[in-house]
């Protein structure tokens, strides 16, 4: 039921998650671009799933359907540039503050003002393991933050979880896993906390019948992907790319408890104020004699760094364990007592630091004509295009165009079909550009002539991108 309270406190939380991701996700209108070469894979994926091709068997990347499936309805939105996915960024954010905020509220024991969701909400977007926007963690964290909730609220309750809401949290599960496997320790973790909850109360039949209901869920999120896939006779390439692919040839460097620690203290240093928040609420139940509720997210903690961060580390990995950063509303809270809440002073103060200490601060308001990808795009006009030999550079986006062929640009996968495809198309002179970051491209494909070049910086060096021209 929509009350008007809730209705005060849905417009607060979405309104801090846009603030926040206005100034920090480069998304956003305040950014020419998300030029992130992953976003733009994604984008590409969702887009060309909207319009008739089939995932992994038509177009490669090696992340989750859900994934792709979000981007695609934010393509709906917008088709050549990141509004749209802008948009699902502040939904999925504005959730995840709600579910953080309800949690924190069970462990307080009172209700709390939504302006203390800008205490994590700044505190994580600004943070280096935010990243560019649009990541794979950060479209997680709402169904993370729902799981958390339902661990600490079943923690507090005196009574077992309702089967339905038992169903609801394994079906989420499961789309979390279709988004981006590597949170399953999160997950298992998690069966095994409520698990032994329900043990030590004495419900064991009461356990049984819930994981029936869990793993219902899980089958209900997994079915529409099982008919999506089987229709379209590719579940061998589903399976194929999502399971044998990540699980045997995308492999990190490094490995073991060593590698695990290393990445750890990685992940802390890139999110650190979430970091800080987690342990000023561990330290604060363990002082408050919560230990069931310390051992509860120590334990969540654990299972969820086992399986994102054991492999190798990129700076967004780590960012799913900024799920426990409105935790640290709690102690704050605390300390706070029931003095006035001076909710706008603090969304000044989020925005304030969001303004002055995102990542990304230094990319906002740049010139357009200075991007290869809006540069470009002006002269491919909606001809045909392959993004040649690296990542996705954003000008399928850009350009509005969709790829040529299921390799359409060269992942991390160490898979020599993606070559041997784009060289096909060049040999047959299938396409009418080529956006590549080689200038000597023409030597082995002598029909193509570079027609434009262009330096810039991404945030992550300067590289320069060439267009090359088919010459008929």
């Amino acid at each position: 039921m929509l009350t008007k309270q809730n209705a005060r406190r849905a417009a607060w939380l979405l309104g801090i998650a846009a603030i926040a991701l206005v100034l920090c996700s480069k998304s956003s209108p305040l950014y020419v671009l998300n030029d992130w070469m992953d976003a733009n894979i994604f984008f590409t994926m969702g887009k060309s799933m909207f319009r008739g091709k089939v995932l992994y068997r038509d177009v490669f990347d090696h992340k989750g359907p859900v994934l792709y499936f979000l981007y695609g309805l934010a393509s709906l939105i917008d088709y050549t540039g990141f509004t749209g996915v802008l948009v699902v960024e502040i939904i999925a954010f504005a959730l995840f503050l709600h579910c953080g905020l309800r949690t924190a509220e069970l462990l307080a024991g009172r209700a709390l003002h939504p302006a203390w969701a800008v205490l994590p909400a700044a505190g994580i977007a600004a943070s280096r393991a935010f990243a560019h926007g649009g990541s794979a963690e950060e479209l997680l964290l709402p169904f993370l933050a729902f799981a958390l909730y339902g661990a600490v609220k079943t923690l507090q309750d005196t009574h077992p979880m309702p089967l339905r809401t038992v169903a609801l949290h394994g079906f989420l599960a499961g789309c979390a896993l279709w988004l981006k496997y590597t949170v399953l320790g999160f997950y298992l973790a998690w069966v095994v906390v409520l698990a032994v909850v329900y043990l030590w109360r004495g419900r064991a039949a009461q356990l049984g019948k819930s994981v029936a209901a869990y793993l219902g869920g899980m089958a209900l999120a997994t079915l529409p992907w099982v008919i999506y896939f089987g229709v379209n006779s590719a579940l061998g390439d589903w399976f194929t790319c999502y399971f044998y692919d990540n699980l045997f040839l995308y492999k990190g460097e490094g490995g073991g408890a060593l590698a695990l620690a290393q990445h750890l203290w990685w992940a802390v240093r890139d999110a650190l104020p979430a970091a800080v928040l987690l342990a000023m609420f561990l330290i604060w139940a363990a002082a408050a004699r919560k230990p069931s509720a310390v051992a509860a997210v120590a334990a969540l903690a654990a299972g969820l760094a086992l399986t994102s961060l054991m492999g190798g580390y990129l700076v967004y990995y780590g960012f799913v364990l900024t799920v426990f950063a409105p935790l640290g509303i709690v102690p704050l809270a605390a300390l706070w007592g029931t003095r006035k809440n001076c909710g706008l002073l603090w969304l000044a103060a989020g925005a304030a630091w969001c303004f002055a200490f995102s990542p990304n601060r230094a990319l906002r308001f740049r010139d357009a004509d200075t991007m290869p990808q809006t540069r470009f795009a002006a002269k491919i006009n909606g001809a045909s295009l392959l993004n040649y030999g690296t990542l996705d550079g954003g000008f399928y986006t850009t350009a509005g165009v969709l790829p040529p062929c299921k390799y359409f640009c060269v992942t991390n996968m160490p898979l020599d079909d993606q070559w041997v495809d784009q060289q096909v198309v060049l040999v047959n002179s299938a396409v009418d550009y080529v956006a590549a970051l080689t200038g000597d491209l023409g030597g082995d494909f002598p029909q193509y002539k570079v027609i434009d070049q262009c330096s810039y910086n991404g945030g992550e060096g300067e590289v320069t991108w060439y267009l090359y021209q088919l010459q008929r």
